[in-house]
């Protein structure tokens, strides 16, 4: 993944999550002054993997790794923002057992909610339920989680926004 790159006007960032399974590798994209867009690879009973166009303080596109699954297997779907007036405030989705030989739990679905709208969900809407509570008050800037063969685990990092603008630090 290319440079992190952090704005000088964010507010202190809040690490949410992580909420899933405690399998797969240990990632953390970093924090970012927006995203643009998030391709999530799924099928009928787990999301197998999530890749994050986020961009810098300037509105240049930096790309995160895939997280999850080795292969393309399932169905792309692209949330797609409309950058920079839109941002995501929070996901929500479904976690539980990816019926495996090991059963570990992984994540099954996930719903992404921008100011604007809704996207999703993605996956299968089974397992335990999850959720960030944001009352839409803060603009997610990163994710982390854990991920393998799948997406075991996922967490967002926000700052919070007023009226649409991200509230600067007190000097």
């Amino acid at each position: 993944m290319g440079a992190r790159t952090r704005s000088k006007d964010l507010a202190t960032v809040l690490s949410l999550g992580e909420h899933g399974g405690i399998g797969g590798d240990k990632w953390d994209d970093g924090v970012f002054s927006s995203i643009k867009q998030v391709d999530i690879i799924h099928d009928y009973r787990y999301i197998n993997s999530i890749r994050t166009e986020y961009c810098d303080d300037f509105g240049n596109s930096i790309f995160s790794d895939k997280h999850g699954g080795t292969s393309n297997y399932g169905t792309l779907n692209k949330v797609v923002l409309e950058y920079p007036n839109e941002y995501l405030v929070s996901i929500h989705g479904y976690m539980g057992d990816e019926g495996g030989y090991d059963e570990h739990y992984v994540i099954r679905s996930l719903t992404f909610e921008s100011n604007k709208r809704s996207f999703g969900p993605f996956g299968q809407n089974y397992g335990i339920p999850f959720w960030f509570p944001t009352s839409g008050l803060v603009k997610v800037v990163g994710f982390h989680g854990k991920a393998g063969w799948f997406l075991d685990s996922i967490g967002i990092k926000v700052v919070p926004v007023h009226n649409n603008t991200i509230i600067s630090s007190v000097e």
